[in-house]
């Protein structure tokens, strides 16, 4: 196994609930720092670290869902003892949602709560052009207009950029490249977190979620865009505190 898949950035051996955080594409464990010392004592938070980007820049970064999911699987088996719980934000809520399917098809420990934000159902086909085939000027100019997400210091940078556009491609490949699959709804609660003024988040495109598990469904919207998580880190905090630990999510 290459790298190192977790980092744990506040350490809590005491903790009753592993939460496992995956980010959105072309992001690192490192967005999901700050939230780890915000939530509550009983949860220990898990950022999930993938090829290409941050300590393992230097790794060939997966293309496809199938690899993507069953090398995640692979790496998290020998840890997970439930109760634990997935978060993914964006392209991470979709990898959570398949790491879910992929561990019940093993028969392995499934998570209590599945956390989505900020990505629409994984059965609502749009008809987009993909993105990931575009040359890299139009590709970064594309990602800017649709999303804002790449950051300042990237742009201003062309030997950042190098260095980040192939991670990101190859995110963009993953879910542009991603057909949904019916299979038996997740025997476990849902949450769908999302930002006011993200498109991702309306009901139109994320109510859909609630059909793909069996456990009851809540919605929280936050002010905020496609990328609310890092101006609203408190109130997330909160919000995933009370549904990691509530006995029952209440559908909201």
């Amino acid at each position: 196994m290459s790298g190192t898949w977790c980092s744990v950035p506040v350490r809590r051996p005491a903790a009753s609930h592993r939460l496992y955080c995956l980010p959105h594409a072309g992001g690192g464990a490192s967005m999901f720092v700050p939230l780890a010392a915000r939530l509550p004592e009983p949860v220990e938070l898990r950022a999930v670290l993938l090829p290409g980007r941050e300590s393992r820049f230097r790794e060939r970064p997966h293309d496809r869902m199938t690899t993507l999911v069953a090398a995640l699987a692979d790496a998290l088996a020998p840890e997970l003892a439930p109760p634990f719980s997935l978060f993914g934000h964006s392209m991470g809520a979709l990898v959570g949602f398949e790491l879910a399917r992929e561990l019940r098809r093993r028969g392995l420990p499934l998570p209590d709560a599945l956390i989505v934000s900020g990505r629409r159902a994984p059965d609502l086909v749009l008809d987009e052009p993909p993105l990931h085939r575009l040359p890299d000027q139009a590709f970064v100019a594309e990602i800017q207009a649709r999303y804002g997400g790449i950051p300042q210091v990237i742009l201003e940078e062309p030997e950042l950029m190098e260095l980040f556009l192939p991670t990101l491609k190859a995110d963009f490949t993953v879910f542009e490249t991603y057909r949904f699959t019916p299979e038996p709804p997740l025997p476990c609660r849902l949450a769908f977190y999302g930002g006011d003024q993200d498109t991702q988040s309306s009901p139109s495109m994320s109510d859909g979620w609630s059909r793909l598990v069996t456990g009851p469904t809540r919605r929280r919207i936050f002010p905020g865009g496609h990328f609310y998580l890092a101006e609203q880190r408190d109130a997330v905090a909160d919000a995933l505190g009370g549904d990691l630990l509530a006995e029952a999510l209440q559908h909201g």
